[in-house]
């Protein structure tokens, strides 16, 4: 046999080997083509829409005043995260965004049902005790009005929806003890800027700021985070977010503010 005919022997093994191999790992390969970034599927100014659900966490604490029904006066309360996380029965964040080169549309749920009790209302109650469900929903689209490589700033303004229900209960001091329970829903306008400005090939900041009012004499919001992403389609995001809403209606009244760190995973598709 001579020397020629065993190394094309030898190859011909070697590719059969080889060919074999990728047949028992195809699919996983399979697998990681699916997870890979999507390339210029995942570039918005491709003339499609894509889309994008962010499951957060808020870590907010809440002060401001609150009050129910007649004969339950205005009970101020103070809050912090940590104490709310003591109290915090269940809780929902999730923000969802659909975009298609320079329009966007985007809906925001917040869902927060806490029970604490260090409030106060004067001298004549001892402790304040409350028990408060707070839905969210926020519905709006946006466009941009100004662009570069690293920077987009775009125009926003939408509705917010608010349904609020407090159970208040205030015990005994110089007055006897008194409980009542309110609940009230309004909607909002709201205008602002949102913008993302990339300082890496991985990192950027995003934001955005709103006002608003109708249902309520005032809100704000406001949000300025730093974000990470690991491929086109998964970005870590956390920064710091404020809300202020004053609604009174009747004996109704919900002052109050919620601030604090907010961290969250978004995934694109």
């Amino acid at each position: 046999m001579t020397t020629t005919v065993i190394a094309r022997r030898r190859r011909s093994a070697v590719r059969t080997e080889i060919a074999s191999r990728f047949r028992r790992f195809r699919p996983l390969g399979l697998v990681a083509a699916l997870c890979l970034p999507g390339g210029a599927f995942a570039q918005e100014n491709d003339g499609g829409w894509h889309y994008s659900f962010t499951p957060y966490l808020w870590g907010a604490g809440i002060n401001g005043n609150v009050a129910t029904v007649p004969g339950v006066p205005e009970t101020n309360f103070d809050a912090s995260f940590s104490d709310i996380l003591d109290n915090l029965d269940f809780g929902a964040m999730a923000v969802f965004r659909a975009r298609k080169d320079n329009f966007g549309l985007f809906g925001d749920l917040l869902y927060i049902k806490i029970s604490a009790g260090q409030g106060t209302a004067g001298s004549e109650y001892g402790e304040a005790q409350a028990d408060v469900r707070n839905t969210i929903l926020t519905l709006g689209g946006d466009y941009v009005i100004s662009s570069n490589s690293k920077t987009v700033i775009r125009l926003a303004g939408g509705l917010r929806y608010w349904d609020v229900k407090t159970d208040l209960g205030l015990t005994a001091g110089t007055s006897p003890a008194v409980s009542g329970s309110g609940s009230d829903q309004w909607l909002d306008a709201i205008v602002g800027v949102t913008w993302r400005s990339d300082l890496g090939p991985k990192t950027y900041l995003t934001g955005w700021a709103m006002v608003g009012g109708g249902g309520s004499d005032h809100t704000a919001d406001l949000f300025a985070g730093l974000g990470y992403r690991f491929n086109d389609r998964t970005s870590l995001v956390g920064g710091y977010r404020y809300i202020d809403v004053d609604r009174r209606s009747g004996d109704f009244v919900y002052d109050v503010e919620q601030q604090g760190a907010m961290l969250g995973v978004a995934f694109a598709f």
